[in-house]
C-alpha cells in the first residue's frame, strides 16, 4: 500500500548538549535536515531482468555504496573542507561561506539511476529493470512543482493539538497523497500525534519529517 511506503525520518539531538550544556549557550543551535536523496530500485533481485546473468542495477548500486570514502585531509590545513566523496554513489559539496554541506549523487550513480529515467525497454514480454534517484529534501527545502504534491514535510511538535485536528498541515499532506477522505485526515492526526509523543518533538533538536512515497518524478529535481 502507499501508506506502507510513507517514510518517517526522526533526528534526535542529545539533551546533554542542547539543553544541559553548562557554560555554553546552545539556545540558537538546532539540527537541520539539509538533504535527503533516495534510490528506488524496481527489480526482483540483483540479477539483470533479461535473464542474461549480467549484473543488475541493484548490484551495481551496492558496489558504488561499498566504495571507500575519499581521504578528506590535506598536508596544509589538515582537513579538506571543499568537499569529498562519501563513496562511489554520493559526495559532500561544502559551502564554506555559509558553513553548510550538501549531499550530491555522483554522475556514476545517475548513469545507473537517473533523476528522470526513460521509458523501460521491453524485450519480448520482459520489462527491463529500472532505477530512479530522487531528491526528497534539498537545501532544507522540499522540491515541488505547481500542481504536484510536496516531496516532504516536517511534523509539527504540536501536531496532536485538537485545535489543529483534521485541518492541520499534516492532514493536508496526507490527503494530497492518499486522497481526500476522513480516513486520511484522521490517520495524519493520529500518526503525527504518536510520533510527537514518542520522540518529544520540539522543532529544534528533536524533529521528525515525512517523506512522500508517491510524488511525481519531474525535471525540477
Amino acid at each position: 500500500s502507499i501508506e506502507a511506503g510513507l517514510m518517517t525520518l526522526v533526528i534526535k539531538g542529545n539533551d546533554t548538549y542542547f539543553k544541559d550544556n553548562a557554560g555554553i549557550n546552545t539556545r540558537g543551535v538546532s539540527l537541520e535536515l539539509e538533504d535527503v536523496v533516495t534510490i528506488h530500485l524496481m527489480e526482483a533481485d540483483g540479477a539483470a531482468a533479461d535473464g542474461s546473468g549480467s549484473e543488475g542495477k541493484q548490484d551495481a548500486v551496492k558496489a558504488l555504496l561499498a566504495e571507500p570514502a575519499d581521504d578528506n585531509t590535506n598536508p596544509v590545513s589538515g582537513l579538506d573542507t571543499d568537499g569529498y566523496a562519501l563513496n562511489g554513489a554520493f559526495s559532500f559539496s561544502v559551502d564554506r561561506s555559509a558553513q553548510r554541506a550538501h549531499l550530491e549523487p555522483s554522475q556514476r550513480l545517475l548513469a545507473i539511476c537517473p533523476f528522470n529515467p526513460p521509458r523501460p525497454q521491453v524485450t519480448g514480454s520482459v520489462v527491463m529493470e529500472t532505477c530512479v534517484t530522487r531528491r526528497d529534501v534539498r537545501y532544507r527545502d522540499y522540491p515541488w512543482r505547481t500542481g504536484a504534491v510536496s516531496t516532504a514535510m516536517e511534523i509539527s511538535s504540536s501536531a496532536y493539538d485538537t485545535a489543529l485536528g483534521t485541518t492541520s498541515i499534516e492532514s493536508g499532506f496526507f490527503t494530497s497523497i492518499f486522497g481526500n477522505s476522513d480516513y486520511a485526515r484522521q490517520l495524519a492526526v493520529d500518526f503525527a500525534g504518536a510520533i510527537d509523543e514518542k520522540y518529544s518533538l520540539n522543532g529544534r533538536y528533536r524533529r521528525a519529517f515525512w517523506i512522500n512515497p508517491g510524488y511525481e518524478w519531474t525535471p525540477t529535481q
